[in-house]
């Protein structure tokens, strides 16, 4: 799937946003994990999304790797969790996953 920043970054708050009002701020990670790939067969049934994230999707095409995530997770990738900025993709509440900043070097 070929996202521009822009894309993966609209389908990226979206797709937390959703599991946010359907789930509740703060699911356990096996309904994370559930969710996501749920949201992407839904919207996306014929594509496949690096980690069902589209923020890896667009990482991995741009740089190769996860240091092309236009998200700032506090640390050089989410892949480190919650190290620096305390957030982990896996447990925090998703209000803090959307509050993260964009990274401006990407």
């Amino acid at each position: 799937m070929d996202l521009t920043r822009e894309e993966a970054l609209k389908l990226h708050r979206q797709m937390w946003t959703d599991m946010q009002k359907e789930l509740g701020d703060c699911p356990e990670f096996a309904d994370r994990l559930h969710y996501k790939s749920r949201w992407r067969k839904r919207r996306f049934p014929k594509e496949e999304v690096n980690a069902e994230c589209f923020l890896c999707e667009y990482a991995v095409h741009k740089a190769g790797d996860c240091r092309g995530c236009p998200i700032n997770w506090g640390a050089a990738t989410c892949q480190k969790y919650y190290i620096e900025s305390g957030v982990d993709w896996r447990y925090s509440p998703i209000s803090e996953i959307l509050a993260l900043p964009e990274r401006e070097d990407v």
